[in-house]
């Protein structure tokens, strides 16, 4: 429970980071500013940090097998041709005004897991509502009533998704049944009570050995947590508010995080001045290989 081994890789100063997400078609580390309407992609190598403005605030981004980034903001997926900077969108969201895409997650079969929330954040209603998307057919809405949706991932045999509601007053996990062939979901249980964490659950992502990693937001750590529901590691970090989190590099060994500063008031600044940055910790060859979105037949 030391914060021995973390290291800030890009000193971004984000004001909202999050998206992380490894492209292994570009060994690059995607990610975004939501507060910012930026999205980025980090050679961890050169340290280079490339970056697009969009028009709206952007939750999230995924691969696609052409190169080109799918994105989501505030009305729904749009698609980014880093090569020429163009970005338009693809397919709209039928939510409510007030929500904007946050976090998502690929599974297997290449759908793109998309949650949102109330542009009013923790303040806000549980206007939230879970999507998904294959690149070919309209969006499908799953269900709603959610106040911040985090913590999507999948398992590695594509058969579990996941899902974390970081409103305070819901602060749970809960694992679904996905079928990887139609995409539906069942069998909704509580995977944690969120009681149980530091802070509240965040961003994650789901290792090779079948294992959940959330940020614990507020809680300045990280933790990672078997099938079975049990804590088995916690990383602790030099900020309170770690957002997303992502396993990659060329061995895919290295957990990337992003962080928060936005939210911080003038102690929290003063106190954490790498709020905001992006951190690596070597945790071994734990990865997956990233799926990708197949948007080979929409054009910019």
């Amino acid at each position: 429970m030391s914060a021995a081994g973390v290291d800030c890789v890009l000193e971004a100063g984000a004001q909202v980071g999050e998206g992380a997400t490894w492209c292994a078609l570009t060994q690059r580390l995607l990610w975004v500013d939501a507060w910012a309407k930026s999205v980025h992609r980090l050679d961890p190598v050169s340290g280079v940090d490339e970056h697009w403005t969009l028009p709206q605030r952007v939750g999230c981004v995924a691969p696609c097998t052409d190169g080109r980034l799918l994105l989501g903001l505030e009305d729904g997926f749009w698609l980014l041709d880093p090569a020429s900077g163009a970005a338009a969108p693809v397919a709209a969201l039928a939510h409510a005004g007030d929500n904007r895409c946050n976090d998502s997650v690929v599974d297997p079969a290449g759908r793109m897991w998309c949650g949102s929330m109330n542009m009013k954040g923790v303040n806000g209603p549980l206007t939230g509502e879970l999507f998904d998307f294959d690149g070919r057919s309209a969006p499908r809405r799953h269900f709603g009533d959610i106040g911040i949706a985090n913590g999507l991932a999948c398992a590695p045999n594509g058969r579990s998704l996941y899902l974390s509601d970081s409103h305070p007053s819901v602060n749970r996990i809960w694992r679904f049944a996905l079928d990887p062939e139609s995409g539906e979901l069942g069998n909704r249980t509580l995977f944690l009570d969120g009681a149980e964490l530091p802070g509240r659950p965040d961003g994650a992502t789901v290792d090779s050995d079948g294992c959940y990693w959330i940020c614990a937001m507020d809680g300045w750590s990280v933790l990672r947590i078997t099938p079975q529901g049990k804590i088995d590691r916690r990383i602790v970090l030099p900020v309170s508010k770690p957002s997303k989190l992502a396993i990659g590099g060329a061995r895919l060994d290295t957990l990337f995080i992003t962080s928060i500063s936005a939210t911080l008031d003038a102690a929290g600044r003063a106190a954490q001045a790498q709020a905001g940055h992006l951190f690596a910790v070597h945790v071994g060859p734990l990865g997956i290989a990233s799926p990708t979105v197949s948007m080979a037949d929409l054009a910019l």
